[in-house]
Parts: C-alpha cells; structure tokens; sequence
C-alpha cells in the first residue's frame, strides 16, 4: 500500500502544469492564438500556476489578477474575447494600440463590475458602444477613442457617477452629446472631437461639471452657439472647439474660466466681436479665433492677458487699429492677424514683445512706413506685412533680427533701395519684395543671404546688372526678378546655383545671349526670358532640362533655327517663342514634346516649309499659335491634334483643305486669315475653287439641302414630342400651383425620417409652408424657408408632384441613401417626410444666397473667392462621384444650386434630380430629359453642321411652314428643342459622371468670365462654351474671356485663371470619354494654385493641426 500510495504522489507530481492554472490565468490565455505562447508576451507561460508573473499583469494578495496593461502590444485579435468578462476582480484593463477589431462585448459590462479603468483606444473596433457599459458602477477612466465605433454615445453613461475621463474621440459616431452627460460631477476630461457626424447643439447642461478641465469637440458637425453656462467652467484648461457648425458670438462669460489656457475657436462661424472679458484670463497661453466672421475692433483688454503665448486673429473681419497695448504681452511668441480689414499704423510699440517670433499683420488696410523699433525683436523668425499700403523704405534695422528666416513685404507701396543690411541675414531663407516701388541695383552683398530659398523681387523698378556674385546663392531654388529695369547680360553664373527650379526674369530690358551654362540647370522647371533684347540663338545644352515643363523665349530678338536637342524636353507643357526672328522649317523633333499640352507658340517669327508630320503627335496640346510666319503646304496634320481648344495659322501660306472635324468648325474666319488657298472640303481631302473659305458661314450646297430634309422631319418629329410633353407639364405646372397654394392633401398619415437629432415636429414643418416662406422654385419642387419653434432655422423642399408617383418605400429606400451623405461642400440632408401625397426634405438652410446671384450683383468678386468657390463645389460634386457607394449623379450642376456661405465656402444643393446609379429606377431615369438649359452637354451630332449654327441653320432649312410653326411657339419650347437636339439626353448615349463634369465646365466658365451660360449677347447669341471657344479660336488673346474685373490683377494671377480656363475647356468637351473625372478637376484646380508665397503670399497655416486637439 505504501509502495501503490508513493506512485500515486509521484504521478500527481509529474501532471501537466496547465491543469494547475488558475482560471484567471486561463481567461488571460484566450489573448493568445489557439491558447499557445506568443513571442509578442514571452513570458505568458501556460504551465505556470497563476499568472501574477506575466508581462502586463498584475495580482492581489489571494492572486486575482487585478490588473491587465499591454499597451503598444500588437496582439492582433479580430475580436475581443469575452473570456476577460470572468476577471471578476479587474480594476484596470488597458489593451490599447493592441491592433484588435470587432466589437466591444456587452458582456464586459454585466461581469467587470470592480473595472476602474477601461482603455481600448487606438485599435479597429467597431460597431456601437454598448450601452451596458453605464453598468460599470466604479468606472473613472473609459477611453474608446481612436476606433471605427459608429452609432451614438450611450446615454447610460451618465449613470457612471465616478467618471473622471470620457475620451471617445475619433471615431465615426454620430447623434448628438447627451444633455444628461451634465450629471457627471466628477468629470475633469470630456472628448468627443474628430466624430465629423456628431452633430446638434452643444448641451448647456454641461456647464455644470465644474471640475472639468478638458472640453474637446473639434471636427464634428456641433451647431448652434457656445452655452453661456461654460462660463461656469471654472476648472476649464482647455476648449478645444474648432472647425464645428458653432456659430453666434463668443459668450462674454468665458472671462470667468480663469483657469483656462488654451481656447481654441478657430475655423468656425462665430461672429460678432471679440469679448473684452476674455482679458481676464490672465493663465491664457494660446488663443485662437482665426477662420471665423468675428467683426468689431481688437479689445485692448487683451493685453491683460499676460501669459498669453499665441494670439491667432487672422481670416476675421475685424476693423480698425492694431492696439498698442498688445506691446504689454512680454510672453507673445506669434501674433498672427492676417486677413482682416486693419487700418492704421503698424503699432511700434510691438517692439516690446521680446519673444515674438512670428508678426504675420499681412492682407489687411494698413499704412505709413514700417516701424524701425520691429528691429529691436531679436528673437523674429517670420515677418510678413504683404498686401496692405505700407509707404516709405524698408528700415535697415530690420538687419538687426538675425533669426530672420521669412521676410515678405509684398504687394505694398514701399520705395528707395533694398538696404544691404537685410542681404546679411544668414539665416533668411525666403525674401519677398514683389509688387512694390523699390529701386536702385541689386547689390553684390545679395551673396550674403547663403540661405536663401526664395528671392522674388518682381514687379519693381530696380535697375542696373544682376551681380554675379547671387551666383554664391547655393540653396537658391525661384529667382523671381521679372517686370523692373535691369540691364546688361544675363550672369553665367546663374549657373551655380545647381538646384534653382524657377528663373523668372521677364520683362527687363537684358541684352546679349542667353549663356549656354544655363542648360547645367539641371533641376529647372520654369524658364521664363520673355520680353527683353536677348540675341541670338537657343543655346543647344538647353536640352538637358530634363524636368523643364515651360519655356518663355517670346519677345526677344533670337533667330537662328530650334535646335534639335529640343526633343528632350520630354515635360515640356508649354513653349512660348513668339516674336523673335527664329527661321528654317519647324523642326521634325517637336513632335516628341508629347507632354505639350497649354501651349505652343511659334507665331511671329520667319519659319518657313511645311508642317512636320510629327506633329501628329501632339495629341494634348490645347493652344497652337503658327501666326505670322512663311509656313506653306497643307494643314491635314493638324487634325490629329485632337484636344486644341484654340489655334490660330493666319499670315501664312497654307494651302489645301481645312480638316474637317468638330473643333475646326468652331473656329471663325480669324483664324485663317491671309492664307488666300485654304479652303473648306466636305472630306477634308479636296475642294473646289469656289470653297475658298472667306467668312465663317458656309455657302447653302447640295449637302445643306439634304440636311435641310432631314433637319425638318427630324424638327417636325421633335416638335411634336415637346408639345406633348409641353401640355402634360402645363398641367403639371397647374397641379404645382395648386400645390403651392396649399393644394396638397396633408391629412394622409406621415412618415417622419430624421437623420440626426432635429428638435421639432411635422406640425412645425408643415405650419412654415406657406407663401410668404417661399424662397426659391426649382425644376425639382419649391423651397421654403421654415423656422422652428426652438429658433432653428431650415429648408424644406416640397417636390414636385409627378405623373407617375414612385412608391414611399421606394422613395425611402433611394433618401435614406442621400441622408447619409456628409461632406463639407454639401448641404447636409438633416430628413424627410412623407405622406401618401406630399414628399418633403429637410435640409440645412444656408442663407446667404447662390453663385448666380453673386456673380450677378458683387461688383469687386476677386479671384480668391472665385476659385476657393470653384473648388469647394468640385470636392462636393467628386464625393458623390468617386467616394459614395453607389455612385450618386447630381444631373443639375449649375450655379443656382451651388450655395455659399458667409465665408464663400460653396456647398452643393438641389439632390432632386439626382439618381443612384445602382438604382433600380436608374435607368428609367436616365430616359427623361433633366438639368438646366445651358449647362447640359451637347450629344452626337446627327447633322453634318456645329452647334454654333444650330439656331441659324435650322432656321434657313425649314420651309416657310414650319418656320412658321416655329415663330408660334413659345420661345421656352424653342429652348427645350435646342437642349434635346445637341444634348446628351437627346440620344440613347448613357448618361454618366462625365454629363456632371460638363455641368461643371459650364459654371467654371461662369465664374471666370462673369457671363451667364445662357445670357444673350447682342451680336453673337453664343452659349457661353461657343463663345468662349470661339475667342479661343480667333486671333484674340485668351484673356478676353475672363471677367472684366479680373483682367487687371498681376499677371501671375491671371496665369492662374488662363489654367483654370484650360481645365473648363477639358471638361466641356464634346466627347464624354475626353472630359476628366471630378478627382481629377479638383487635382487639377489645387495644382493651379501655387503656393501663395511664389506670388509674394504665404497663406495662413493652421497652428494646431487638425486632428492635434481635437479632444
């Protein structure tokens, strides 16, 4: 027995140590793969009896694990197991960056009742946070941020009374912050920023947590204003609350957080003026409420503000004096007020803030001279003062700040000489002194600035030789000295400087040739000599610019022929050599420049020969200039060059046919004149002698007379279609007047689909839509301005009744769709309603009117506002091409549906008649004409004529009766003829994305040239991509297509708009598959503009990145 009991003791001895493991230690294993070791926690050993000894985990005296902390440790789980909900005994569970997915189980909740901290931040979960999370009774920490969580924040977690910290930000939830959250009288951090669907007002209930000292919303869709009852906020440190919906004033009752340091406002829709209270907040180190509509002056008070480090102002309309008192903040490291409308002097007592070490006061009013005492800032890095009406000299003692690195005096009034003092700041890497009144030479100390990047001195009046000591400028990368009164040659040392990108010297008055050093300039990409005495020829290194992508030769005095190195410029997209003396053919090698696609013009020079072959290539060039030269031979070539939108061959000797191809029948006499033995051809191959092409009209033949037949039955046909159609919508129109009147049957039962927390009833809707709210009618329904009970302000779309109503669920199904959409550049759908009769949708009221009625009534809209606007509604419209699911067709793009708030941002409006495309009513849809006159774009042409005649031609072919006939009806029908017959609905060609691109084209045109798209203009009645390709075509410069106000801005500028003409004209071209994708305009339109300071303008960056503070 004895012997039997010692076996006994020994097998128990030698058992697996895993049947020992407590079952803490097992629920732990669940962490690891299939329960086996991991080398991510090596000593998570299974055999050991507890798992107090393991990394990250830590027990109590009887061994329950009370702790579990593997942060950083990338355990890669797909989900959470829920094992850990049987640690009965877990205080603290931090599991963040781990990389685990799924979604936070419920069970955690029910089980986990000790939990004090719970981080799961920084992983992939999803799904809602479950709502049994407000049953972890001892709960202070929770910290969910920086997941994929969607839904809205639970309501049961005001139950957790002990809560200190509540982080949930970026993440996708959405709804709105619950009101009962105010309860929470132990919470000290509350972050909800970087939701971008967490909308509504911000609860003023909040107001009651006094010992918080984070508030956190930033980047989410809050609206309404700023609760008074923050003022209450007594611990308060930070409010970070920037780049919401918040609008109305800043509440005067945050001058009573006096523990506040940071108040971050900035990129929202605040107004009125800046508090005088907030100069209480003397623990304030950054304040920053740039990017709003504040209006009023700057309070002195807020000089009291004495540990204040960052005082951000700019992109306000704040008026009047800079306040001398800011002198008094000693602790001011940057002080930025750009962007306002300041008047008066710049204060010198700003020389008093020893630690500034950025003063950015630039595009605002002010005068008189710069003050000397700024060079008594020793710590200055970043001075920029462009764009306002600063007189006088620039002050030598600006020498004084070495830690110099940008200077930009721009666009001023300033005058005398540029002192040598500021050449000897070693640390100034950029130097803008464009658009000014300076004069006297460059001198030879510019060698002293060894860190120059940038030295652009434009658009000046200095004189003399470039020294060739800025040859010693190593890191010099734009050499902008271009519109002044420079002589002499051009230094060959210029081609020191190995990594110079941009060499602008245009407009001087240079003479000699161009050195052949130059083509060591390896890294050059802007090459622009134009407009000075520069002789002989184009030296043949210059084909070494291998990155080289425009070359601007015209107005010299060069000759000789191109070279033929000429064919390495593989980035070449524009060449300019107009007006020079260059002769010989038009070498064979151009045809390489594949990558041509603005320009090239070789107008006004003496070549001579046939157009090369090759030319064919030049498949994207969108300008050819041939003017003014001795070319001979046949122009064939030249329809190859499918994408021209201008072209201009007079003064020449061409001969033969003129190609017959779409974009050749848009072009007007002017461009062919003097070349007596062109002529026009049915085959573009031969002609007859009477086809000699005079004007742009062509002579009535035989081929008109079989195209009038067919033109008549084809209109008779089309006729009769739009009369049909035209009696159905008179009646529909009367249907619509009743409508509007108050005919709709509200009694039926209805269906109200929120999608988002919205503070108000059917009954308030329906009590809003009468005639006196009416705002607007469109070809979708009519808009009511309606204002609710609680003061919210919205629009409500009543559609139009249809002959052929679409079920409610199917309308449901293809709303709910839209509902969900939320981006930036598009007016939020907040819901619907919806009864057997009535369908009304609810959407966000932007009150400040659309871009028809601003291009129509501003007298002085710049190109700023022009393009910020262009872009916005190109991000709208290329979200619902490319980043919704299914894609979403707008099918109205035009200016009356892009709509602009205070800050000019666009926001697309008008989803009426947009379809999914996925939809299984898509393609019936497609089959209706929809849009707007003038912005649909045109079909396949069935007749052998162009648009630009359609009105006229069809006219000459009909007979006496149906001219008639056309005469007596009305002249919208007439329109609606003309939309069906050169449009893409007017044929079964699908209709796609390309159709909004072409929309697009249309209102980008509008906005560069001020014209509506389908505004008369006495003497020529052209749509407005006619006519402006009818400009393009004739012998007039491009720029005459741009508003009249906007030709007089600085010739970089205007550079800009000619671009972003290009890229209408790319998008209104006839063949679909040529028109780019919206991504692509909007990539187009951001590499238009340049970074502002190549133009004298360094544009206000945010100095807390979004994301940074989000809370």
């Amino acid at each position: 027995m004895a012997a039997a009991a010692m076996l006994f003791m020994l097998a128990a001895a030698f058992q697996p140590a895993a049947s020992a493991l407590s079952a803490d230690g097992k629920a732990l294993l669940s962490l690891l793969p299939a329960g086996a070791p991991s080398p991510v926690l090596p000593s998570w050993d299974p055999s050991s009896p507890t798992p107090c000894s393991w990394q990250g985990v830590t027990c109590s005296p009887q061994s329950r694990v009370v702790s579990l902390s593997l942060p950083n440790t990338f355990i890669n789980l797909s989900t959470l197991p829920p094992q850990l909900a049987t640690l009965s005994s877990l205080q603290l569970l931090n599991l963040s960056t781990c990389n685990i997915s799924g979604e936070i189980p419920s069970s955690f909740s029910s089980s986990l009742s000790s939990l004090r901290v719970l981080d799961l931040s920084s992983n992939s979960l999803y799904g809602e946070i479950p709502s049994e999370i407000g049953q972890l009774s001892s709960l202070q920490y929770l910290l969910l941020n920086s997941n994929r969580l969607t839904g809205s924040i639970p309501r049961a977690i005001a139950g957790l009374v002990n809560l200190q910290v509540l982080c949930v930000q970026d993440n996708l939830l959405n709804g709105t912050i619950p009101s009962s959250l105010g309860t929470l009288a132990s919470l000290q951090q509350f972050r909800v920023g970087g939701n971008p669907s967490l909308s509504g007002p911000i609860p003023p209930s909040l107001g009651a947590l006094v010992n918080l000292t984070v508030f956190g919303a930033a980047a989410t869709a809050l609206s309404g204003e700023i609760p008074p009852e923050f003022g209450n906020l007594v611990s308060l440190q930070t409010l970070a609350l920037y780049d919401t919906g918040v609008s109305g004033p800043i509440p005067a009752e945050l001058g009573g957080c006096g523990e506040l340091r940071n108040l971050y406002l900035h990129m929202n829709r605040l107004t009125g003026p800046i508090p005088p209270e907030l100069g209480k907040l003397q623990k304030l180190t950054s304040l920053l409420l740039w990017g709003n509509a504040l209006t009023g002056r700057i309070p002195p008070e807020l000089s009291n503000c004495s540990s204040l480090v960052v005082l951000d102002l700019s992109g306000n309309r704040l008026a009047g004096e800079v306040p001398g008192e800011l002198g008094r903040l000693a602790a001011l490291e940057q002080l930025h007020l750009s962007d306002n409308q300041l008047t008066g002097r710049i204060p010198p007592e700003i020389s008093n803030c020893s630690s500034l070490t950025a003063l950015q006061l630039d595009k605002n009013g002010l005068a008189g001279g710069i003050p000397p005492q700024l060079g008594e800032l020793k710590a200055l890095q970043v001075l920029f003062l462009w764009g306002n009406s600063l007189s006088g000299e620039i002050p030598p003692e600006l020498g004084n700040c070495t830690e110099l690195y940008a200077l930009d005096l721009s666009k001023n009034r300033l005058a005398g000489e540029i002192p040598d003092e500021v050449f000897a700041l070693q640390k100034l890497s950029k130097l803008l002194l464009l658009g000014n009144s300076l004069s006297g030479k460059l001198p030879p100390s510019v060698a002293g600035c060894s860190s120059l990047v940038r030295l652009r001195l434009g658009e000046n009046q200095l004189a003399g030789e470039i020294p060739r000591e800025i040859g010693k400028l190593q890191n010099l990368v734009f050499l902008d000295l271009y519109s002044n009164k420079f002589t002499g040659v051009l230094p060959g040392e210029l081609a020191n400087i190995t990594v110079l990108e941009l060499l602008d010297v245009h407009n001087n008055s240079f003479t000699g040739n161009i050195p052949p050093q130059f083509g060591e300039l390896m890294n050059l990409e802007q090459l622009d000599l134009s407009m000075n005495k520069l002789t002989g020829e184009i030296p043949a290194s210059f084909g070494n610019f291998s990155y080289l992508n425009k070359l601007i030769l015209s107005g010299n005095m060069l000759s000789g022929t191109l070279p033929k190195s000429i064919r390495n410029l593989q980035k070449l997209t524009m060449l300019e050599l107009s007006n020079n003396s260059f002769s010989g053919p038009i070498p064979p090698e151009i045809g390489a420049l594949s990558s041509l696609s603005i320009s090239l013009d070789l107008s006004s020079n003496r070549f001579t020969g046939e157009l090369p072959d090759e030319m064919s290539s030049l498949t994207q060039l969108q300008s050819l200039d041939l003017s003014s030269n001795g070319l001979y031979g046949s122009i064939s070539v030249l329809s190859a060059l499918t994408s021209l939108t201008s072209l201009n061959i007079s003064y020449n000797n061409f001969s033969g046919a003129i190609p017959v191809t779409p974009f050749f029948k848009t072009l007007s006499s002017s461009s062919y004149i003097d070349n007596p033995n062109l002529c026009e051809s049915y085959d573009g191959r031969t002609c007859s002698s009477d086809m000699v092409r005079r004007t742009a009209l062509k002579t009535v033949k035989t081929v008109i007379l079989v195209c009038a037949v067919l033109g008549s039955i084809t209109l008779l046909l089309v006729v009769v279609w739009i009369l049909v159609n035209r009696s159905r919508t008179l009646a529909g129109k009367k249907a619509m007047s009743l409508s509007v009147a108050g005919g709709d049957d509200f009694s039926h039962p209805w269906m109200f689909t929120p999608f988002q927390k919205l503070n108000f009833s059917v009954d308030n809707i329906l009590e809003c839509l009468i005639d006196e709210n009416v705002i607007g009618k469109g070809c979708s329904g009519v808009v009511y301005r309606a204002e609710m009970p609680n003061g919210e302000i919205i629009a409500v779309k009543k559609l139009w009744k249809t002959s052929k109503e679409e079920p409610i669920d199917a309308f449901a199904a293809e709303i709910q769709i839209l509902g969900h959409i939320r981006h930036r550049n598009i007016v939020k759908l907040l819901g619907y309603c919806s009864n057997k009769s009535v369908k009304l949708l609810l959407y966000n009221y932007i009150p400040n009117g659309n871009l028809q009625q601003l291009l129509k009534d501003n007298q002085s809209l710049d190109w700023d506002t022009r393009y910020k606007i262009a872009v916005g509604a190109a991000q709208g419209l290329a979200y619902l091409h490319h980043d919704c699911v299914p894609a979403i067709l707008h099918r109205d793009v035009k200016c009356n549906n892009i709509l602009l708030d205070s800050k000019y941002e666009a926001y697309l409006a008008d989803f009426g008649l947009a379809k999914l495309m996925n939809s299984p009513n898509y393609h019936h849809a497609m089959s209706r004409i929809a849009g707007s006159y003038g912005y649909i774009a045109p079909g396949k042409s069935f007749l052998p004529l162009h648009v630009d005649y359609t009105e006229m031609l069809l006219l000459e072919m009909l007979s006496s009766k149906i001219t008639m006939l056309m005469c007596s009806i009305t002249q919208e029908i007439y329109l609606d003829i003309h939309m069906f017959l050169i449009s893409e609905y007017g044929y079964t060609t699908k209709i796609t994305e390309k159709s909004d691109v072409y929309s697009y084209g249309v209102v980008l045109l509008e906005i560069l040239s001020g014209r509506s798209a389908v505004e008369p203009v006495v003497g020529d009645c052209l749509h407005i991509v006619e006519w402006a390709k009818k400009k393009m075509g004739s012998y007039e410069p491009a720029v005459n297509i741009l508003d009249p106000k906007l030709r007089g801005m600085p010739d970089q500028l205007v550079q800009e708009m000619l671009q972003t003409l290009g890229i209408a004209i790319f998008c209104v071209n006839p063949a679909p598959t040529e028109r780019p994708t919206m991504k692509e305009v909007v990539a187009f339109l951001k590499e238009v503009k340049c970074s502002p300071e190549e133009w004298g303008k360094i544009s206000q960056q945010p100095l807390i990145k979004p994301g940074s503070q989000q809370g």
